[in-house]
């Protein structure tokens, strides 16, 4: 395990990086995507309303190979604890940054038992002593204990990229190239369900679920987010029936219902209500920062943190709302 603060004069002369490091964003504002069809709350005549912006706080990472450092990270959770856990997929290996910076890294690459090849997702049981990868190049999905304890493989999948909790604990897992996804109970290792292509799931990248149970599929071959209640009945194109996104991949929902989606195609993160309605976008977090390159992860913490994966700049962006 090594400590991110050991490194922090390094980090803060290469990246301006480190898990505390903040930036001093002054009088510099992140430069948002207009949108001019953004909509005025209910009750409000319009006059003096702002729309919603985020703004970038914190750099988290740098490229390389050491701890604390990625390859083309995708795949983003936080466990109760605040720590994060970043999928760092060129370097075949899953690392978690708790809130005093301390690293630890789990996985090497390789194809048995314990090591990663290609991981995508990766998800923490609410309970948070382990947590779930799932990994494209070997096919399967693994469990790993908070101690690094290997605990075990669920195999029999054909390119797998999302896994998820849902509020009862059940783990999800989107098997990307078999047009399905599946529900498992963790405990018994069981397939208790799920959906697949009669309920109009093609080739799903991300899951989300929100406080009642809706389940949320990114779908990488119609670029749009779907949602569907809990047993699989189609509730519609959760952004509007004519809504497209560009190569959209993770997808996360605050306590308000807002969703967070990546869209690595664009280059941004993109925010919208629960009816639907785009509240922001970003694309550019700041000017001495430059812009997002293919963005693929996205989650929120416990204390309204949220955290970007900025895939082909190889590191972790924190945002938060002005």
């Amino acid at each position: 395990m090594q400590h991110l603060k050991d490194r922090r004069e390094t980090a803060r002369k290469v990246t301006m990086s480190d898990r505390f490091d903040f930036l001093e964003i002054g009088n510099e504002n992140p430069r948002a995507v207009p949108q001019p069809d953004a909509p005025v709350p209910s009750g409000n005549t319009g006059i003096g309303w702002k729309p919603m912006r985020l703004k970038a706080v914190e750099v988290i990472g740098e490229p390389g190979t050491g701890a604390g450092q990625f390859s083309a990270p995708t795949g983003l959770d936080v466990d109760r604890d605040g720590a994060l856990y970043v999928v760092d997929s060129n370097n075949h290996r899953v690392q978690r940054i708790a809130l005093n910076g301390d690293v630890k890294i789990y996985g090497r690459p390789g194809n048995a038992p314990g090591q990663l090849w290609g991981p995508q997702s990766v998800a923490v049981h609410p309970g948070g002593q382990f947590f779930f990868v799932a990994e494209q190049g070997n096919n399967r999905v693994q469990c790993f204990h908070l101690s690094g304890q290997h605990r075990g493989v669920l195999p029999g999948f054909r390119s797998p990229s999302g896994v998820m909790f849902d509020t009862e604990g059940r783990l999800w897992v989107a098997d990307t190239m078999n047009g399905r996804v599946l529900r498992f109970d963790i405990n018994s290792g069981q397939h208790i369900g799920g959906f697949d292509a009669t309920m109009g799931v093609v080739r799903p990248i991300a899951l989300a679920c929100d406080m009642v149970k809706n389940v949320y599929i990114t779908d990488g071959s119609t670029n749009d987010v779907t949602r569907y209640t809990y047993f699989g009945q189609r509730g519609g194109h959760a952004l509007g029936e004519f809504r497209r996104l560009n190569s959209p991949h993770q997808v996360a929902i605050d306590a308000e219902g807002r969703l967070y989606i990546t869209e690595s195609g664009a280059n941004r993160l993109h925010v919208f209500d629960q009816n639907g309605n785009s509240l922001t976008m970003m694309d550019t977090p700041m000017t001495k920062l430059g812009s997002f390159r293919a963005p693929s992860g996205v989650a929120l913490g416990p204390n309204g943190e949220i955290y970007v994966a900025d895939t082909l700049n190889h590191r972790v962006l924190r945002l938060a709302w002005e």
